[in-house]
């Protein structure tokens, strides 16, 4: 396998891979490990390579697994990986996925005829069990270098979203302005005058981007700010275990995968509604790909230009 040390903080694409194969609980997990991953899936050969390209022009560069045992109308993957390092080998990586063979010849077929092609993040065979699948994905994605650029992802709260301390033994609610989160911790803005100089914190009701839940937590820092006293703590268990109860970890990791990935998928989309308006005879798919995703790219700029100057 390749040197791939520039692999982090790459998004990954499993191409060919249902929910069935790869889970929504799968891609949500990896987002644990700072991971962005999504799948790339249809069930039209032909709509599923108009997928992949506009992937490939709109993020490069990105990771690539491409899951062979899936049956493609018309068309071998290995034509299609071939036509596709040939096009993003520059700045694409690849790997294959292929369900776990018996036969030690097979196994060695597959990757004989992939390895020719200078693949440089090598193959995960499956299991059956798709639960035992987890493990030696992350492992395999860890080995060729792939990993997050930040150990915990944290997305920003929205502008109504809130954090309430209750002071038991002081018959206090101290309410605060939550600033973003992850699965270790959040910060919010509190005014220092009420703030009692605790350690931990009993009872806090947190309440972001459409979450409601109730943690105990730890401050680690508070420093001065341009909008108050920003207040960052880490979440604790009853036990006091670092981190949130089983129940509430789930929804958080839920919810951090769909604000975390909600921008990628949103272009995916708008570039295929882009491709589809051009679709025409005469043009081939990567140019009618490339126009989509120029135009995709204008229409952000356009929305960064007008946030940034009112």
């Amino acid at each position: 396998m390749a040197d791939n040390s520039d692999l982090v903080g790459h998004k990954v694409f499993f191409v060919g891979a249902d929910a069935g194969l790869i889970p929504d609980v799968f891609l949500e997990d990896l987002i644990i490990y700072g991971i962005e991953s999504y799948r790339i899936h249809e069930t039209s050969t032909k709509a599923m390579l108009q997928k992949l390209e506009l992937t490939a022009q709109l993020f490069p560069p990105s990771v690539f697994f491409f899951y062979i045992d899936l049956p493609l109308e018309g068309l071998q993957w290995s034509e299609l990986i071939l036509k596709f390092l040939k096009n993003h080998q520059a700045e694409s990586h690849i790997g294959i996925m292929y369900t776990r063979r018996s036969m030690e010849n097979e196994r060695l077929a597959i990757e004989r005829l992939y390895n020719a092609m200078k693949i440089d993040c090598g193959f995960i065979p499956l299991n059956l069990r798709r639960a035992q699948n987890f493990p030696f994905i992350l492992q395999h994605l860890d080995s060729c270098g792939v990993r997050g650029q930040r150990k915990h992802i944290r997305v920003q709260c929205g502008p109504s979203s809130t954090a309430t301390f209750f002071i038991r033994e002081a018959g206090r609610r101290i309410p605060a302005t939550m600033m973003d989160f992850s699965m270790n911790h959040f910060s919010c803005i509190i005014n220092e005058d009420i703030m009692p100089p605790y350690d931990t914190y009993e009872d806090v009701l947190i309440q972001a981007n459409g979450l409601r839940f109730r943690t105990d937590c730890k401050k680690i820092m508070e420093r001065d700010s341009e909008v108050g006293k920003l207040f960052v703590f880490v979440f604790l268990q009853k036990d006091g275990t670092t981190g949130l109860e089983d129940d509430t970890r789930f929804k958080v990791q839920s919810k951090i995968y769909e604000l975390s990935t909600e921008e990628t998928k949103n272009m995916q989309q708008e570039a295929f509604s882009e491709f589809l308006k051009r679709k025409r005879d005469g043009i081939s798919m990567e140019a009618l790909c490339t126009q989509a995703v120029q135009e995709v790219r204008l229409n952000k700029d356009k929305q960064q230009s007008s946030v940034s100057h009112p």
